[in-house]
C-alpha cells in the first residue's frame, strides 16, 4: 500500500507542470466521445435490432406459406408402383394382372409437390405474439436509454470526482508548501528544548499526513481519468475544467427529470414482464380451434408418362388432447404473476431509495454550504496562525494544532463532496 501511495505521489509530482499542456475537455466533448465508443450500447443496439427483426417477422403472420418438394427413388414396393402410375394416370389393363400387382419390378419415379397454406385463424396466437414483440421492441428502446443514462451518470461521477479531488490536492499542496517553508526557515525547538522540539515533531506530523493525503487524492484521480479513458477508448493526454464550482456543475450536468415517477430501467423492466400476460394468452391459444385454407399441386413422373394434380380446401385443427399441452397455461400464469409481483417490488425499492437519497441530498447541500463557510474562516484562522508564530506569538505546537484543523476540514469537505456526487449519481439514474 506504501507503495502504491509512493508511486502516485511521484505522478502527482510528475502531473503538475505537464498538465498545463493538457488540453482541457468539457463534461460534453468527453460524454459525446465515450458515448459514441460505448461498447455496451453498441451491444444494446444490436440487441434492439434483433427485436426489431422479431416484431417485423411476427408481423407477417398472415402472411401464406409456400413450399416445394421433391422426389426420386427407386422402387419395387406393390403399392408405391401401382400408385405413381395412376399418379402419371397411366394404369392398364395389364396392370391389374394379380401377378404384374404383385410383382411389379423395380421402377423409377420423380414427384414434385407446389403447396400453400394459409392460415384464417390461430385461436389469437400469433396475434399475441405480435403484442409482445411490439413489448419487447419498446422495452429495448428503454434498456437503450437506461444504459446511456447510467453511463452519463458514471462518467458525471467520474468527472465530478477529479475536479474534486484537484481542487482539494490544490488546497493541500499550498498549505504543505507553506508548511515546507516554515520547517526550513525557522528553528522552532531542538531536543534540549522540549516544547519546542515537540512542537517541531507536530508539524512534521501533519506535514507527513499532508502527503498521505495527497497521495490518496492523487491515486482516486488516476484512477477516475482510467475509467473515463477505458470507456472513451482513447488514450491521449487531456485534462478536466477544475475550476468549475461544484455546485453548478451538479446543477448543469446532473439535474434530475422531476417528470418521471420511475427509472427507464424500471420502466424497461416493467414493459418485459407485461409480455408474460401476452406468453398466457399464447398457451390459452393451443386449446383453441385453427382454421386455415390450403392449395396443393402435384406432379408424377416415371418411365411411362408424367402428369400433374391439384388439391385445394378448407382444414380445421383442434387439439383435443396433448400431454405437452396439460399444465403450460398454469405454468403462463404463475410467471406472470411472478414477474408482476417482482416489478411491484421494484417499485417498492425504488421509491424507497429515492426517498433517502432525496433526504441524504439535502443534509448534504446543507452540509457542503457550513463547510464552505467553515473553510473561508479556517483559511483566514491559517493565514493569521502563521503570522502569529512568525511573529513568535503562537508556538510550533499550537500551529500544529490549526494546520491539524485545516486538514481534518479539507479532508472532511472532499468526503462530503464525494458523497454528494454519489447521491446525485443515484438520483439522476432513478429519475431518467
Amino acid at each position: 500500500m506504501m507503495k502504491n501511495l509512493f508511486w502516485a505521489g511521484s505522478l502527482l509530482a510528475l502531473s503538475f507542470p505537464v498538465m498545463a499542456e493538457m488540453n482541457v475537455k468539457s463534461f460534453d466533448e468527453i460524454w459525446e466521445q465515450l458515448h459514441k465508443n460505448s461498447l455496451s450500447h453498441q451491444s444494446l443496439e444490436q440487441e434492439k435490432v434483433a427485436q426489431d427483426e422479431a416484431k417485423a417477422r411476427s408481423e407477417r403472420h398472415w402472411w401464406p406459406k409456400a413450399y416445394v418438394a421433391g422426389q426420386w427413388f427407386s422402387t419395387n414396393d406393390p403399392a408405391q408402383v401401382f400408385f405413381n402410375h395412376l399418379g402419371q394416370r397411366s394404369v392398364g389393363s395389364a396392370d391389374f394382372n394379380p401377378s404384374q400387382l404383385n410383382q411389379p419390378g423395380r421402377k423409377t419415379f420423380q414427384a414434385a409437390t407446389l403447396g400453400l397454406d394459409l392460415p384464417l385463424y390461430e385461436g389469437g396466437f400469433k396475434a399475441q405474439q405480435v403484442t409482445m414483440y411490439e413489448k419487447l421492441v419498446r422495452a429495448a428502446e428503454l434498456d437503450l436509454k437506461a444504459k446511456k443514462t447510467e453511463e452519463y451518470s458514471e462518467l458525471g461521477r467520474h468527472y465530478g470526482q477529479l475536479i474534486v479531488y484537484h481542487q482539494q490536492s490544490s488546497k493541500l499542496n499550498n498549505l504543505k508548501e507553506e508548511l515546507i517553508k516554515i520547517l526550513k526557515s525557522y528553528q522552532v525547538g531542538s531536543q534540549s528544548n522540549p516544547v519546542g522540539y515537540s512542537g517541531v515533531l507536530g508539524l512534521k506530523a501533519v506535514q507527513n499526513r499532508m502527503t498521505g493525503m495527497l497521495d490518496e487524492f492523487q491515486l482516486k484521480m488516476i484512477q477516475s481519468q482510467k475509467w473515463i479513458q477505458g470507456k472513451m477508448n482513447d488514450e491521449s493526454t487531456w485534462k478536466v475544467d477544475h475550476d468549475q464550482d461544484l455546485k453548478k456543475y451538479l446543477e448543469k450536468n446532473l439535474a434530475p427529470q422531476t417528470s418521471q415517477s420511475y427509472s427507464t430501467m424500471l420502466l424497461a423492466q416493467e414493459l418485459k414482464a407485461s409480455t408474460m400476460n401476452e406468453a398466457k394468452n399464447m398457451e390459452k391459444a393451443r386449446f383453441l380451434p385453427k382454421v386455415g385454407v390450403f392449395a396443393q399441386s402435384n406432379l408424377y413422373q416415371g418411365q411411362r408418362d408424367s402428369s400433374t394434380s391439384q388439391v385445394y380446401g378448407l382444414y380445421l385443427m383442434w387439439e383435443i388432447f396433448n400431454n405437452d399441452s396439460y399444465g403450460r397455461l398454469g405454468e403462463a400464469s404463475a410467471k406472470a404473476r411472478a414477474a408482476e409481483a417482482k416489478v411491484a417490488a421494484y417499485k417498492q425499492e425504488e421509491k424507497i431509495a429515492m426517498e433517502q437519497l432525496d433526504e441524504a441530498k439535502q443534509t448534504l447541500d446543507r452540509n457542503l454550504d457550513l463547510l464552505n463557510e467553515t473553510d473561508a474562516l479556517m483559511l483566514e484562522q491559517t493565514q493569521n496562525a502563521m503570522k502569529l508564530f512568525r511573529s513568535g506569538l503562537l508556538s510550533a505546537l499550537q500551529l500544529a494544532e490549526v494546520l491539524n484543523r485545516r486538514v481534518d476540514l479539507i479532508q472532511q469537505k472532499n468526503q462530503v463532496q464525494i458523497q454528494s456526487l454519489e447521491v446525485h449519481s443515484k438520483i439522476y439514474q432513478l429519475m431518467h
